[in-house]
């Protein structure tokens, strides 16, 4: 998120002073600050986001119509030079500081990545990267980019590219300028705002990260410095309608930043109460008079933060992501509040010794020509250096040595000694063997992240809070006249390879349907990253029971994960809380796929790992035994004993998996050469296509009870 300077963000379309301004820039940055820093009560903090695009937009565009009506025309060299004195040094030190840290204390992992996270941020792309790569900025399961903040300031910088030409073009004759600009601020506001709430419905990444559908932020700014410049600057509003107005305008930003629940709708019309909020306060303090939200929002605390905020935004991502990844864990409260002391001493440090000397002309000087080839130069020195991080890096982590066959892998599980009937008791396990990672592991650590079930791929399986896939999803034997399914939620999607194996030799037809944290049991699902309800999860569940039932399947195959999260009569229930729920909504689920005339066979949930495996074993190439889980932790006697019971209680056969994903104690993250899992949660496609074999020896066993 771009913040314009002093010079620039301070005063009003006729210079005037704007104390408010400053102190909602302060606001916004402390929102967005609180909110990474996980302090509860600001779980509506990132729209301070929002609330610096609208800032933005008002400041730069009145100053663009200022020249406009003292020149006639725009200087676009001298434009691009003041934003690059502006913004580059400090972003440049940033990036350069956070690339250094990465590389001497990242896992190796996670350095390639970081490196041209780097690289995009420092070329101004990075929203469009991270919205190539469908990142999801409120997940709290993935390990997130150093500069993921950077997308606002590629969002920003991308407007400005076009939004002068725009102004330009719409000025061009001698009479009117600023009305029409101000007619075509209203149209690429509407179309702005239109398509992000198309783009949030069917792409909700590209609807959060891309320029057109975050134009409409900045253009309500832009709109709000035409009207000032069409009413030569101070509006004749009488002080007390610019006292309402301030004060609603104050308290939709407050609100906002205290409560909003719903930030995977952003930016759609959801984020209209923060911008209205900010365009409101704009408007109440363009009078002359003094009112009280200004008197509020001109608090010497507020001016401090609000002097900062551009370098505070910059600094305060890497310093609470960077000690938490290097720790591997989540920090405390205490930790995250002292690092969010530190991003504030740093900011204040690099506003007072590089902001100001560079946009004075400290060794860039005032020469426009001269600051865009510094700043070009500069950029380009930044990507080389990421890349050459990341080719280091990436050459280490790949293997050495040609991979197994499926096959091959397959034979390997099979032969295993450890052996047990699926449906019986899990018997104790020997103790883990330690050794160096393969240097032929199956998949390598560099791609494993990639190695998922093929719908993913096919768009197949839904994505969370997004709507349900609509494609046919039909695998194995195509032609056969026996459909099997696959129901669930990610864990279930998580054994598609090996039941696409089963399927294959028992000549079935098999249809899949999955969602991400979506339980098939009929309970509401409640994301703890947006702290609130997956309103599509029912919609997809309904859905998918009736194309069951209407296909009249052979078998159902239903698994879920144990890690999900509930509401019970509007609290959010966690732990053992959630038992009589799911033991309800797993029943009702299971009597409608019943009624679909299949049988249904349930699987139970895979442990659960205490650390991602592959950050872990870059970190510890020599053992793998370090990355390893205690089976009492990794597995859950009580949930298994719960969907016995679930089993039983619906006269349907329960498969136990556990023993072969944990063989041993503790479970161990490479099986031979064979990586079992790609994060926490999940199997890799490839080890759970080695599972097919155990899989349909389970599946037989089970069909042959006739539960």
């Amino acid at each position: 998120m771009s913040i314009p300077g002093v010079n620039e963000s301070v005063v009003n379309p006729t210079q005037r002073f704007r104390g408010d301004i400053q102190g909602l820039r302060g606001i916004a940055v402390l929102f967005v600050l609180l909110f990474h820093a996980s302090v509860p009560g600001f779980k509506g903090g990132f729209v301070g986001v929002d609330i610096f695009f609208v800032l933005s937009g008002y400041l730069i565009t009145g100053n663009l119509l200022r020249e406009v009506k003292a020149t006639g025309h725009i200087k676009l060299r001298e434009f691009y030079a003041r934003r690059i004195r502006r913004l580059l040094p400090a972003s440049l030190l940033v990036l350069l500081t956070t690339l250094i840290v990465v590389a001497i204390w990242f896992p190796p992992l996670l350095l390639p990545g970081a490196a041209l996270d780097i690289s995009s941020a420092g070329l101004y792309v990075s929203n469009l990267d991270f919205a190539i790569r469908a990142t999801d900025y409120f997940s709290a399961s993935t390990i997130p980019s150093p500069v993921l903040h950077f997308w606002s300031l590629g969002v920003e910088e991308q407007f400005y590219l076009f939004w002068p030409l725009l102004i330009a073009l719409a000025a061009w004759k001698k009479k009117n300028k600023a009305f029409r600009v101000f007619i075509l601020s209203l149209l690429v506001f509407a179309a702005s705002l239109t398509f992000a709430n198309l783009l949030l419905d069917s792409d909700q990444p590209w609807g959060f990260f891309s320029l057109p559908s975050r134009a409409w932020e900045l253009i309500l700014g832009a709109i709000l410095a035409t009207l000032a410049t069409l009413g030569q600057g101070v509006w004749k509003l009488p002080r007390p309608i610019a006292l309402l107005i301030g004060c609603v305008g104050l308290g939709l930003v407050i609100y906002s930043g205290l409560t909003q629940s719903d930030p995977l709708r952003f930016p759609g019309t959801t984020a209209l109460t923060p911008t209205l909020g900010a365009f409101l306060i704009i408007a109440a303090g363009s009078v002359q008079e003094i009112t009280l939200p200004s008197q509020i929002l001109s608090l010497k605390f507020l001016q401090g933060i609000g002097k900062i905020s551009y370098s505070l935004y910059l600094w305060h991502w890497p310093v609470l992501v960077i000690p938490q990844v290097i720790a591997g864990n989540h920090l405390s409260l205490v930790k995250r509040l002292l690092l969010a002391l530190l991003s504030i001493a740093l900011a204040a440090l690099t506003e007072r010794f590089v902001e100001r000397p560079f946009r004075r002309g400290f060794v860039i000087s005032l020469q426009p020509f001269r600051n865009i080839a510094i700043a070009g130069i500069l950029a380009a020195l930044l990507a080389v250096s990421a890349f050459g991080a990341d080719y280091a890096a990436t050459g280490s982590l790949r293997n050495k040595h040609g991979g197994a066959t499926a096959a091959d892998l397959r034979s390997f599980i099979d032969s295993l000694t450890i052996k047990t009937t699926p449906l019986n008791t899990i018997p104790a396990r020997p103790a883990t063997v330690d050794f160096s990672v393969p240097a032929n592991l199956e998949p390598e650590l560099l791609n494993a992240g990639h190695d998922r079930p093929l719908p993913y791929g096919d768009r197949c399986h839904t994505q969370l809070n997004l709507k349900p896939s609509t494609k046919p999803c039909i695998y194995g034997d195509k032609t056969s006249a026996t459909t099997v399914v696959l129901f669930g939620d990610s864990h279930a999607l998580a054994w598609f390879p090996a039941f696409n194996e089963v399927a294959k030799e028992r000549h079935w037809k098999l249809l899949s349907l999955t969602m991400s944290a979506c339980s098939p049991a009929d309970i509401p699902a409640y994301n703890p990253a947006t702290a609130s309800l997956m309103l599509s999860c029912p919609i997809w569940r309904r859905a998918s029971i009736q194309r069951i039932i209407a296909v009249h399947p052979f078998l159902v195959l239903v698994a879920s994960s144990s890690g999900f999260q509930t509401e019970v009569k509007g609290v959010v229930a966690t732990g053992d809380a959630r038992k009589a729920p799911f033991v309800t909504g797993m029943k009702k689920t299971i009597a409608q796929l019943q009624s679909s005339g299949a049988r249904v066979v349930m699987m139970s949930d895979t442990p659960a790992l205490a650390q991602d495996p592959l950050i872990c074993l870059s970190a510890h190439p020599k053992s793998t035994l370090a990355c390893a889980t205690p089976v009492a932790q990794a597995i859950s006697d009580d949930w298994i004993a719960l969907e016995t019971q679930i089993a039983a209680t619906n006269s349907i056969s329960l498969i136990k998996p556990q023993l072969w994903v944990c063989p041993t104690n503790p479970c161990p993250v490479v099986i031979g050469n064979i990586l079992t899992y790609f994060d926490p949660g999940h199997m890799t496609a490839t080890f759970s296509q080695a599972l097919a074999g155990r899989l349909k020896n389970a599946i037989e066993s089970a069909l042959a009870t006739g539960i």
